[in-house]
Parts: structure tokens; sequence; C-alpha cells
């Protein structure tokens, strides 16, 4: 069996994060990723998703971006990221949001690198989220 077509089982099951990345896809139904290992299991993706923005129009949104540890620093995510814009142009987006974690540096840098800015820093955007409980009780819904 390729294990980049394991079942998949919540939490992984101790499989690699490109390995459980091929699980989660194909458990939610996403036709969006891109991945990169010719020969084998992927030794990256990036998983994405198609939004609209009332200020900019259509937009993706990059979900995760993932290389495995030895192929990092080849151009790799580079890659797969080239080929979000090219999917993402042909779908008629405008542009690619993300988030990078406060204190990955190396990711910011990289984005930046790119071209990326930093909404947060640039244009005061923050990112918030209503999860778990909040979302139950703005639902009306008790736990």
């Amino acid at each position: 069996m390729n294990p980049a077509r394991r079942p998949w089982r919540p939490g992984g099951a101790g499989l690699s994060p490109s390995v459980c990345m091929y699980g989660i896809a194909e458990h939610h139904q996403l036709r969006h990723q891109v991945t990169i290992g010719a020969q084998g299991p992927p030794v990256g993706y990036a998983l994405f998703f198609f939004g609209y923005s009332v200020n900019h129009g259509r937009l993706v949104y990059l979900e995760n971006l993932y290389v495995e540890a030895p192929y990092r620093g080849r151009g790799i995510g580079k890659t797969l990221l080239s080929e979000v814009a090219k999917v993402s142009l042909a779908h008629g987006c405008v542009e690619m949001k993300l988030m990078v974690m406060e204190g990955n540096h190396r990711a910011a840098a990289f984005y930046q690198g790119l071209g990326a800015c930093d909404t947060t820093a640039d244009e005061g955007w923050h990112c918030v989220e209503l999860g778990g409980l909040a979302l139950h009780r703005l639902a009306g819904e008790e736990l």
C-alpha cells in the first residue's frame, strides 16, 4: 500500500505530516492540494482553499505549507507556492492569504522574501477566531 494513501485516522496514528495531510484531504473531500514527491510518498504539500473578500475579490487561503525536514532549503516550498499561485490565477484569484505563527521567523522571512506583507504590522489587521465553547455559545448551544 502506498503510505500516502493510507486511510485517515484522527491524530495521524504516528504517520508523517505529509501522509497525514493526504488523509485529512481525503477525509474532508478537499480537492485543492499540491504535493511534491515524484518517486514514493510526497516530501511536501500545500493545502489551500478559495474564498472571497469584499475588499479585493476572489482569493486563495493557504492553510498549510509543509516540507519534510531533510528536504527544506532546496526550493521545494517556493515550487509548491508557485503551483498554488498558478492554480489561483487560473481561478481568477487576486491575492493569497496565509498566517504565520508568531516566532516562526524563518517562515515569515520566507514569505516576505516572496513579496508578502505582514498585514498585522503593516495594516493593523488581526486574525480573530471563535472556536470551541465560544462557537457553541454563539450558536446558542449549551455544552
